[in-house]
């Protein structure tokens, strides 16, 4: 079988924006169907380090502009006219999308339906065509994945004509994520923090990931403690995030904000493991992978309310209410000077599941596509 993939997003998929779910869930899928060929379809240069297996082609085609019409052609012609060759037998949308004009059975990979309210991680131009073509994406998908139950949940509420066609894959951790003994965890504070505890927020540097209330929330308590404590933010610069970047540089307690950008999977699991906590303040992601990896790592979390925070983190998450930003600098501050508090969140971390890699979502997947082992969900 020939599938086609676009595989456009993996060049901005990353450990700490987006938790480079996408590549290693079509990189597993690959590795497990190596009687398969794939053709990856990337709109700009091949990342730098991806390994792809044998089975794999990667052709690129030059996106030729940022404008509404230079993706359109991209997608509606560029990308049809280059598949032809390969005749292939399926088509995967990594990043939610499909090329419309093409008769060949999709499959779509949606991560969530920020979009629609303008806040999602891709740039104005894309979520601007996600926004105006998402019903018409969803209509003519023959399978769909998403990646949480709040996904799933957001999905069906805007579509729900789509449920017999839709499967929730299952949650993956790298096995990289894992509690430090205590002589790592002052390692890990040494290289990053000079030695001091931290906070650890991971995310891209974007207002929908909420820097600014989490920045103001930290000067509330640095006047508050008077601790040396630290703000680590492990995540990218994006365009959108730029305002944000500039901020930063006149904060007053920038010297006790850490910004750590590019950041490898190794890394991440490092600071998570090193952290004194984890604060996830972004609301409408529909997979809170920071909380599952602070978990993995034995790392108490605060979270602003949101459903896929709850579906993560349940009991054993601190929650804070979104629109207080005195609540988020309590919880904070609670956190940091209650030992006892900091022991109960951990005790009601559930035991990890047996499976912590995305392999296992990458057989459900493919199963999904393939229409072998497809079951309905159950409501």
């Amino acid at each position: 079988m020939q599938i086609a993939v676009n595989a456009a997003c993996l060049r901005q998929d990353m450990p700490a924006d987006t938790g480079n779910v996408a590549t290693e869930i079509i990189l597993a899928m690959c590795r497990q169907q190596p009687a398969h060929q794939f053709t990856f379809f990337f709109d700009g240069k091949v990342p730098a380090g991806l390994k792809v297996p044998a089975n794999v082609t990667n052709v690129v085609l030059p996106l030729k502009g940022n404008k509404p019409w230079h993706l359109y052609w991209w997608q509606e012609w560029q990308l049809v006219r280059a598949m032809k060759p390969f005749r292939p037998d399926l088509f995967l949308g990594l990043d939610g999308t499909l090329p419309l004009r093409s008769k060949i059975p999709a499959g779509l990979l949606l991560r969530d339906l920020s979009f629609l309210r303008d806040a999602g991680l891709q740039p104005g131009v894309q979520q601007r065509s996600l926004k105006n073509n998402i019903t018409k994406y969803l209509d003519r998908a023959r399978r769909i994945a998403v990646l949480s139950d709040a996904a799933q949940d957001e999905v069906l509420r805007y579509a729900p004509g789509v449920k017999d066609k839709l499967v929730r894959l299952e949650t993956g951790i790298s096995e990289l994520y894992k509690p430090l003994e205590w002589e790592q965890r002052e390692t890990v504070k040494r290289a990053f923090s000079g030695g001091a505890e931290y906070f650890l927020v991971t995310g891209s540097m974007h207002p929908r990931n909420n820097i600014i209330p989490v920045l103001k929330a930290f000067s509330a308590l640095k006047k508050r403690q008077r601790s040396n404590i630290k703000l680590v933010l492990a995540g990218s610069v994006t365009p959108a995030g730029a305002d944000i970047a500039t901020a930063l540089q006149s904060y007053k307690f920038r010297q006790d904000v850490v910004c750590i950008e590019d950041a490898d999977e190794d890394t991440l699991a490092r600071l998570t493991g090193g952290a004194y906590a984890v604060v996830y303040p972004s609301r409408l992601e529909g997979l809170a992978l920071p909380v599952y990896a602070a978990q993995r790592c034995e790392v108490p979390v605060i979270a602003l309310e949101g459903a896929a925070a709850r579906e993560a983190g349940g009991d054993a998450v601190l929650y804070a209410d979104p629109a207080s930003l005195d609540d988020l600098s309590e919880k904070m501050s609670l956190l940091y000077k209650d030992e006892q508090l900091r022991s109960r969140l951990l005790a009601k971390i559930p035991a990890a599941k047996p499976f912590s890699s995305w392999e296992h979502a990458a057989e459900q997947l493919w199963n999904h596509l393939t229409g072998t082992g497809f079951s309905k969900i159950s409501k």
